[in-house]
């Protein structure tokens, strides 16, 4: 099962680590890609799960 690569749309504007604490992420502390994978599971907002994250630079890259 081939895994879409996730481009971070912020890439060029956040670090390239986030302080995520989801450590059981595969793709933790890669640019945000664990934030928009998580996001995409999960009905929770990503303030709430990710609240050390660069969250404005991700609401505004995702439209929220």
């Amino acid at each position: 099962m081939d895994e879409k690569t996730i481009e971070c749309p912020v890439r060029e504007g956040i670090n390239a680590y986030c302080s995520c604490p989801k450590t059981d992420c595969p793709r933790h502390g890669l640019c945000c890609e664990c934030i928009i994978a998580h996001k995409n599971r999960v009905d929770d907002p990503i303030i709430k799960r990710f609240p050390n994250c660069l969250r404005d630079l991700v609401k505004e890259a995702m439209g929220e």
